[in-house]
């Protein structure tokens, strides 16, 4: 016959989605917690002996205290206490409400979404610039005039392909993650030098000063989408080399 424990672990495992993230909490949380008896000169316990002095420094405070009579009622305090402080959403201390099948599919869309997201940004942000790099040297971009008329101290014929090939530096490396920091720099480099048509070209790139814009005007001030991509691309340079470690700060978070 299986024992609590083993049925309580089967029952997490039906529950995946809602337990995961806050047995992932727990982890973290239990680890912390751990650090913290080891640098007040205790011995190393286990994770289910730290749950244990947990649960006892818990209620020995509440009874001292009078604040509470249990640690689920602590538990509960302190949600009230991070829904007051609007620091997100608790962890659900209540059997949680069933769904129905749109609710089912909405939110595996957007696990799906979360999971891959940032993968995805990035890859498709690697592909566009180095799709729209590599037309340059071959002189088959339709910026290159743009480009010329901009960078005007410079031979077009000279400068369009060096331009190229940065973008396509900026392209592979955003697509091979050890190199994303790298592109990043160039691709930030970059920006600055793509908004200069707005300020030397106004005639080029507004129809109406400042707020109506050419086709050339938009094909410049779209730059701001890829910049807010960059940035998201950046923040997950430090998520960890494998897929597991990236999922575990993405549902830690």
């Amino acid at each position: 016959m299986a024992s609590a424990v083993d049925q309580s672990v089967a029952m997490l495992e039906s529950l995946h989605d809602e337990a995961r993230s806050l047995v992932m909490r727990w982890a973290v949380n239990t680890a912390a917690l751990q650090d913290l008896l080891k640098r007040g000169g205790q011995p190393e316990l286990p994770f289910p002996e730290v749950a244990r002095v947990a649960t006892r420094w818990l209620e020995q405070y509440g009874k001292r205290t009078g604040e509470f009579t249990s640690p689920r009622q602590a538990a509960e305090r302190a949600s009230i206490t991070m829904q007051k402080m609007a620091l997100g959403r608790p962890p659900e201390l209540s059997k949680p409400r069933p769904r129905g099948r749109l609710d089912e599919l909405d939110r595996k869309l957007a696990l799906f979404m979360q999971r891959y997201g940032f993968f995805m940004l990035r890859m498709s942000l690697g592909v566009v610039f180095f799709w729209f790099g590599a037309l340059k040297p071959f002189r088959l971009s339709p910026a290159d005039d743009l480009i010329a008329k901009t960078v005007f101290w410079m031979p077009g014929d000279l400068f369009i392909p060096i331009l190229g090939v940065w973008e396509m530096a900026i392209g592979l490396g955003l697509m091979i993650r050890p190199l994303v920091r790298v592109a990043l720099l160039l691709l930030f480099l970059q920006m600055p030098g793509t908004a200069l048509p707005l300020l030397l070209l106004p005639d080029v790139c507004f129809t109406v000063f400042p707020y109506g814009l050419t086709l050339e005007g938009q094909y410049i001030v779209k730059n701001l989408t890829l910049i807010s991509a960059a940035i998201v691309v950046g923040g997950t340079v430090r998520h960890g080399k494998t897929r597991a470690d990236q999922e575990k700060i993405t549902w830690v978070v």
